[in-house]
């Protein structure tokens, strides 16, 4: 960890730390030099990690925090003030979703999904900014998700609370701005090297694959949160291939309905025997046809141009 350190001496808090995303990241930002608060519900995952980062040269603290509970949150953001009297950074990477209908979730699984993924990555920026408007910079990177551009079942709730953090991220960053504090969203596609799937399948009523192309590697996500730390922006995409179905999503909202539809009625074949004929409701498209052309001509345009620079 002593080959490269551009972040030498800063202060970083990664939640979901004990697996997945959170783990990988962890690992970059102490190679890159950062003091690294780890945090998460499986304190020996934590233990072993911070003992492995410190083996390789690194600082690591690894501090048990569940994020539905207020009182941990708070002891995990006075532990690392008391420690260093600093925070640089804020990687709020735990999440957590379930597969199922909404009818089929329990009150617990409903509402742990906003608990963890919404209020408490808001409770947990709420006590950290004062510390990073008294110094007058910090960095906020929230984990965002592209279901938050395109919501389809079976991640309905999950999708929701992705489009609370999108809102959250975007308002915080603006608000931030006068105290150099930069707010930062990341939608990732498919990540390799989690349990999210293995954790949003359990115990739930769906067979649900993930779509298998445009996956990326942990590691390769939290080489780009490092990345953002030395370059920020507002949003970071990973990968760009899931941008066609969300321009679909925005422009042919009727043809997602359909097949998102035509899935929903496959996996629901047994209960839906006894629904009879249904006339679905018809909506107006939110883009006339005019439009539709135009803006597939200026892409068209747009290309083209590209096309003859490149030659």
């Amino acid at each position: 960890m002593q080959d490269r350190r551009p972040l030498e001496g800063k202060v970083a808090i990664i939640t979901g730390a004990s697996s997945g995303i959170g783990e990988a990241s962890a690992r970059e930002f102490a190679r890159a030099g950062a003091h690294t608060m780890l945090a998460a519900r499986r304190e020996e995952r934590l233990e072993r990690l911070a003992g492995e980062i410190r083996a390789a040269g690194g600082t690591a603290i690894p501090v048990r925090t569940d994020l539905t509970d207020l009182s941990q949150i708070t002891r995990l953001v006075r532990m690392t003030l008391a420690e260093y009297g600093r925070i640089d950074i804020l990687a709020n990477i735990a999440g957590w979703g379930r597969y199922d209908w909404i009818e089929e979730l329990s009150p617990e699984d409903l509402r742990q999904q906003y608990e963890v993924n919404v209020l408490g990555m808001a409770e947990l920026i709420r006590q950290v900014v004062p510390s990073m408007k008294s110094q007058k910079s910090g960095l906020i990177i929230n984990m965002c998700s592209y279901a938050s551009q395109i919501s389809v079942p079976p991640l309905t709730i999950y999708a929701s609370t992705k489009y609370a953090v999108e809102g959250l991220t975007d308002g915080l960053r603006r608000e931030l701005l006068p105290w150099g504090v930069t707010v930062i969203r990341v939608h990732p596609s498919g990540v390799t090297g989690t349990e999210f799937n293995e954790h949003a399948r359990k115990n739930g009523g769906i067979t649900y694959r993930s779509v298998p192309v445009g996956r990326i590697s942990r590691e390769h996500l939290a080489k780009e949160l490092v990345g953002l730390a030395l370059h920020p922006r507002r949003t970071l995409f990973i990968s760009r291939l899931y941008d066609l179905p969300v321009l679909v999503n925005k422009v042919f909202p009727g043809l997602v309905d359909a097949v998102s539809a035509a899935w929903v009625r496959r996996q629901r074949r047994k209960d839906l025997r006894t629904v009879g004929q249904v006339r679905p409701a018809r909506y107006p498209s939110p883009f006339p046809l005019w439009q539709i052309a135009g803006g597939l001509a200026v892409m068209a345009l747009v290309a083209g141009l590209l096309l003859v620079r490149a030659l």
